[in-house]
């Protein structure tokens, strides 16, 4: 009798263990995974200098939306240092809502587009935003990964010894998300 108690706390104690394992596994993904966006977001915010740079060197006049991007830039910087996700989230679509303006500008503008340096950032930033999709898609699927560990049955239990919190995913934005809708301009004769 007292051996098959034994066998059975052990079993328990394994399948405990098993759980809280897979737990802190899903926590050090999502923690990985906010680190990737906050890479990428770094590197967003290093292209923007030197995207108004290459803009004002072909454009000799000063313009409001230099301005409203580089404020759009410092604030996005300031936003990741705080941490806070959701105030990351609108500060990374102002910046991308002013970095929009200052690409249309240089497209209306051709002695600006004839820039080679233009085009080149402009290819960066590209990538850059793409990348920063596909940090911020691992990001919340590993969210949402752990929040589904700490929610069911048997992960609930241990979580709640533990008292883990569910993690947040990293929203998009009432501006993207009306962007995301936008049809896209087609220019043919390029």
């Amino acid at each position: 009798m007292e051996l098959i108690l034994v066998f059975i706390l052990l079993a328990l104690l394994g399948f405990y263990i098993v759980i809280f394992n897979g737990l802190r596994r899903a926590v050090t993904q999502v923690v990985q995974g906010w680190s990737g966006v906050e890479v990428q977001l770094k590197r967003r915010h290093d292209l923007v200098p030197n995207l108004v740079k290459a803009v004002r060197s072909a454009q000799k006049q000063e313009l409001d939306v230099f301005e409203r991007i580089l404020s759009a830039r410092t604030q996005a910087i300031a936003a990741v240092a705080g941490g806070d996700k959701q105030e990351i989230a609108v500060a990374e679509a102002m910046l991308g809502k002013s970095m929009h303006n200052l690409f249309a500008y240089a497209e209306d503008n051709p002695e600006v587009t004839s820039t080679e340096n233009l085009r080149t950032l402009q290819k960066q930033i590209e990538e850059t935003e793409d990348q920063i999709s596909a940090a911020r898609r691992l990001y919340n699927g590993n969210v949402q990964n752990l929040n589904a560990r700490i929610v069911t049955f048997p992960g609930n239990l241990v979580s709640a010894i533990h008292r883990q919190q569910q993690a947040q995913p990293f929203k998009m934005t009432a501006q993207e998300s009306a962007a995301s809708y936008d049809r896209p301009a087609l220019d043919f004769d390029t």
